[in-house]
């Protein structure tokens, strides 16, 4: 199974994608590592962003989007941007997605941790959060 660990950061969507095979999970190259929405204000920007996210899922044969939860409100709440995407995301036409709480993030990886260190992985320090939602799907799932 391929699922893509997405966190929303401003008006990007960070990706990385994970893939579990024979109780192993690989990160599959991918063109990007980040989508940007130029302007979430714009209807045909937010339309763009829709299409490359379900271009991505076609290209890479994608089955799940796990999105990493973003508080509502208070000191660490999430900006509108990012909510807008969200919700561009999930509205998608043939796109699963799924959002994964902290807490529930926290849970899998404490019964199931990252059996490596995240340098070992390959990539880049900006992905870690998305590889960790990813990840913990997986965890979360008992996919191995």
């Amino acid at each position: 199974m391929l699922v893509c660990g997405v966190e929303l950061s401003g008006n990007d969507a960070i990706i990385s994608l994970l893939k579990m095979q024979d109780e192993i999970f690989h990160l599959p190259d991918c063109r990007v590592r980040r989508i940007t929405c130029a302007n979430p204000d714009r209807v045909e920007d937010l339309q763009y962003f829709q299409k490359t996210m379900a271009k991505l899922a076609e290209d890479y044969k994608i089955e799940l989007f796990v999105i990493r939860e973003r508080q509502k409100k208070g000191k660490f709440s999430g900006g509108a941007n990012g909510f807008k995407l969200e919700a561009a995301l999930q509205l998608t036409p043939g796109l699963k997605t799924l959002i994964m709480g902290n807490t529930q993030q926290k849970e899998n990886l404490k019964h199931y941790p990252l059996p490596i260190t995240f340098a070992e992985t390959g990539l880049k320090q900006f992905q870690e959060a998305a590889f960790m939602v990813g990840f913990s799907y997986f965890a979360g799932n008992h996919v191995w």
